[in-house]
């Protein structure tokens, strides 16, 4: 899963790599592109000859019940027929649906790990918490975080042997990505902060097991196995997007992108979705 996370990763890096630090522009490119991908996908693995069917015997139902709105008998029956298409529509696409979420769910997670949260800034001020592996007491276990420059870090962690996490404040100080390492009982552990303003991964969780989580969290080296470390999290804030003349998060600016990829292809190629 690793291999595969980070192919997927660098395709994206190349995708979003002539939009530099046009977040926005890069985010919206990019549900387009996705929108238009994931329609042209469901085209080539559906039937559209049988949705197309399912869909015309489906109207005629419903136009049956607005022709007939007095009949109970023809309301019943065309009731029961517009059932009937639905679920003959549910079967027939039911494969090319399992076909795009496969694909879309990669897509999906990538875009929430480049533009849901925010880089950080000089000043930001940020936790990196580490969850120990249960049997560890968080108040007896040396632990170290330093940073190669760039990060101001509390030498004095907060330990919270309930949870088993120690936590540590630390501070941006100049712009540019920060190498961090986290040291407990002398194995070490790199890696970054992301506080560059461009459209790269944001690595804000890793867990030390989970044959997904390279997927689920790309962003973060993996965990070794026989680290002390259960799971590794850096807080960020939530980013937002002007569009429209609003604020909105992520999800709503890839809504809005990918569905207008999506329509263009399925109105000119006359997609049945």
């Amino acid at each position: 899963m690793h291999v595969f996370s980070r192919i997927i990763t660098l395709v994206f890096d190349g995708l979003l790599l002539p939009f530099g630090t046009h977040r926005l522009a890069g985010l919206l490119v990019v549900s387009a592109l996705s929108g238009a991908i994931l329609a042209l996908l469901f085209r080539a693995t559906s039937d559209q000859a049988r949705i197309r069917h399912a869909r015309d015997i489906f109207k005629a139902r419903v136009l049956e019940m607005r022709i007939y709105p007095d009949d109970i008998v023809l309301i019943t029956r065309a009731l029961l027929g517009a059932l009937a298409a639905q679920l003959t529509y549910l079967r027939v696409a039911l494969k090319p649906i399992l076909v795009v979420l496969v694909v879309a769910i990669p897509m999906f997670l990538q875009l929430e790990a480049r533009f849901a949260a925010a880089p950080l800034r000089p000043g930001d001020r940020t936790l990196v918490t580490a969850t120990l592996k249960e049997g560890l007491d968080a108040r007896t276990v040396p632990a170290d975080l330093q940073s190669e420059g760039g990060m101001r870090v509390d030498p004095s962690p907060l330990r919270v042997p309930a949870t088993r996490e120690i936590v540590w404040r630390t501070a941006l100080a100049e712009s540019g990505d920060a190498a961090l390492t986290l040291t407990l009982y002398d194995r070490p552990y790199h890696f970054d902060v992301h506080a560059s303003n461009g459209t790269g991964v944001i690595g804000r969780s890793r867990t030390a097991h989970g044959f997904a989580d390279p997927l689920l969290h790309p962003g973060l080296p993996s965990i070794p196995a026989d680290s002390p470390v259960a799971a590794l999290r850096v807080t960020y804030p939530d980013d937002s997007y002007h569009l429209f003349g609003r604020r909105m998060g992520w999800l709503s600016v890839f809504l809005i992108g990918s569905f207008v990829g999506a329509v263009l292809p399925a109105w000119l190629l006359r997609i049945q979705l």
